[in-house]
């Protein structure tokens, strides 16, 4: 393959064709010691160019695909501005790949958002990474980032998430979490700004903590979803109902404020156990007991289970030995039959303790006939 090609296939986006430049970069990579000593030892005592290159190009790429502020190496746009003040001596790996790439990250996250003085905007101005790293200190551009940064960190959280919807209507969004990724979304994505644990910046160890005793619940009123109660969450096996700054921890505030919702949550659970029990087999072992998880509930908040309206009741279906119609009752002692009509089973019953008081429902074998 020509050294060309391999060029073009590089993220340094072609621009390393000049053999004095490239002899260069090898010269800076030999003499760099804060290069990771496995990828310069593979390289071997006399490396090819496209050897240099190809280690170059992800070196960049490693340094720039994971910043503060997103992957910025995708278009190549710093590639060639770095390779020259690697070449040059301005900057080693170690300032490239540590706040190098922030630094950069951060510039780029203001210049696409319009957020730059004019004079910052023009990026030929800036000569090293120092002078883009004090720019981006100040004030101003400090708050804009640190709301940016914010931003980049909730949106990498809202893509690794992983969660089960219980309930989704025109009020109430509930889901059950299975990593962390979906409690960070759940404290910081939307409204108001909750403090619970398992989405803090440390919330990894805290799901984990949590979550392998039972389902943890996480609650948004969509009306009320800037409010300190319009996010809640859930844990029956720590006995936890908490608001969204965990100042209210209260099975009778969620019962006044929410009357029926934890009806509505059970429901949900039920209806997608076995899609909750496989979800979280990662988590608990076997996965969550539903039946076990839903009797938690109801026993360690009574009053938020037992406000609003009752549970619905399945449908019963209808006794083929029941209904209008000829029933043949048996005397049970004396095998005397009889055919009796009635409106129901119920009838028939009524209709023979009436006419022999003394006798119960348990002294006659009943049977409709078709």
């Amino acid at each position: 393959m020509k050294l060309n090609q391999i060029v073009l296939e590089a993220n340094v986006a072609a621009k390393l064709k000049d053999p004095k430049t490239i002899k260069m970069l090898g010269i800076a990579m030999r003499h760099d010691g804060t290069l990771p000593k496995n990828k310069v030892a593979a390289l071997g005592t006399k490396p090819t160019d496209e050897q240099i290159i190809k280690l170059w190009s992800e070196l960049l790429d490693d340094s720039l695909r994971s910043t503060d502020y997103g992957d910025i190496s995708a278009d190549g746009k710093f590639d060639e501005w770095l390779t020259r003040l690697y070449i040059n001596g301005a900057a080693d790996y170690e300032d490239i790949n540590g706040e190098g790439g922030d630094a950069l990250g951060a510039w780029k996250a203001l210049s696409i958002r319009g957020k730059l003085a004019e004079p910052h905007q023009d990026f030929n101005r800036f000569k090293t990474l120092r002078q883009i790293q004090a720019i981006i200190q100040n004030r101003d551009y400090r708050n804009e980032l640190s709301r940016i940064k914010d931003a980049e960190v909730i949106e990498k959280h809202k893509r690794e998430k992983k969660e089960i919807t219980v309930v989704d209507d025109e009020r109430y969004l509930v889901v059950i979490p299975f990593n962390y990724g979906s409690c960070y979304t759940f404290n910081n994505s939307a409204g108001f700004q909750a403090s619970f644990c398992t989405g803090s910046s440390s919330g990894a160890r805290w799901f984990e903590r949590y979550a392998p005793d039972g389902p943890i619940i996480s609650v948004i009123d969509k009306d009320n979803v800037d409010d300190v109660n319009g996010k809640w969450q859930i844990h029956a096996p720590t006995d936890q109902i908490n608001n969204g700054n965990q100042t209210i921890r209260r099975d009778e505030k969620f019962a006044e404020l929410f009357p029926g919702l934890m009806k509505k949550i059970i429901a949900g659970m039920k209806s997608n156990e076995s899609e909750i029990a496989d979800a979280s087999k990662e988590i608990a072992r076997g996965g969550y007991d539903i039946s076990k998880a839903i009797a938690d509930l109801k026993q360690k908040f009574p009053l938020s289970y037992a406000a609003g309206e009752k549970e619905a009741e399945p449908e019963a279906e209808q006794d083929a030995n029941d209904g209008p119609g000829t029933y043949l009752v048996t005397q049970t002692a004396s095998g005397k039959t009889a055919r009796i009509e009635g409106e129901n089973r119920a009838d028939i019953v009524r209709k023979l303790t009436t006419r022999y008081p003394d006798s119960t429902e348990a002294d006659y074998t009943i049977e409709k006939q078709n």
